[in-house]
């Protein structure tokens, strides 16, 4: 229900209230972008903008400390097998992106956690070398602090029990919980505003592609998840909405 309630709003550019979790979402208004997602322009409250974060590398830094980069930001965590291994493929794309145009001292691609405690940045370091690529980021933070920020985005998280037989990939051990999220991937400017927002699973460019899914994580993938990589169940986002994002609002042109 609470994606359908950002999608409509998404969708028909009106003003949105969220509940209140650890910080409440802005009321949000609008209009369509052209590839996809909606349009926003909404200061971050600064007492966000100091929330510590860190990276797989163990450096510490803050949205803050972005100011002047155009962050594209969305949630995950290590542990899911059902949808963000294939958020990492396309935030992986993007970064990629952003090298190839030489562009990543001005523009940063970022997956944060919404399970800062289990996804310490050695499990991340872990996690972003399964796919041998450093051109994204993979961050993570106090429990409270990425829980404030990611309820003030409107991503909701729940820590549900996990299913029998869910064997982490790292450790080999049973999982004993799951976070349920709300999948969301926005755009801030180099000012410091919220200015982009798509919500739903992530529409991988080429899920058929050999070894597009990092081995060890398509073998920890769940049935659904498998399912997800081919049919990404709706509503859904891809990296061309972004690079469409980008073009639209900002003038830059990546990806395709």
């Amino acid at each position: 229900m609470r994606k359908l309630i950002l999608l409509l709003a998404a969708t028909l550019g009106v003003i949105l209230s969220a509940p209140s979790y650890a910080a409440t979402t802005p009321p949000l208004t609008g209009y369509a972008a052209k590839a996809g997602g909606t349009v926003l322009n909404v200061p971050i409250p600064a007492e966000l903008l100091s929330i510590p974060l860190t990276d797989s590398q163990g450096k510490n830094f803050t949205l803050a400390s972005l100011k002047g980069k155009t962050v594209i930001l969305t949630d995950f965590l290590t542990l899911c097998n059902e949808i963000c291994p294939m958020t990492s493929i396309n935030m992986r794309e993007i970064g990629d992106a952003i090298s190839r145009a030489k562009l990543t001292g001005s523009m940063m691609s970022l997956e944060l956690t919404v399970d800062p405690k289990r996804d310490t940045p050695t499990r991340l370091k872990s996690y972003q070398s399964l796919f041998n690529d450093p051109s994204w980021t993979v961050a993570t933070g106090t429990v409270k602090g990425v829980s404030t920020l990611w309820s003030w985005f409107g991503a909701y998280t729940q820590v549900v029990p996990s299913e029998k037989g869910v064997i982490d990939w790292m450790t080999g051990k049973q999982i004993t919980y799951d976070v349920n999220h709300a999948d969301v991937i926005v755009i801030i400017g180099p000012d410091l505003h919220w200015r982009w927002l798509d919500l739903g699973s992530p529409a991988v460019t080429n899920p058929k592609a050999k070894n597009i899914v990092p081995s060890k994580l398509y073998t920890y993938l769940s049935k659904n998840g498998k399912s997800n990589l081919v049919t990404p169940q709706q509503p859904f986002w891809t990296t061309s909405a972004v690079y469409g994002a980008l073009n639209e609002i900002f003038k830059i042109k990546i990806g395709k």
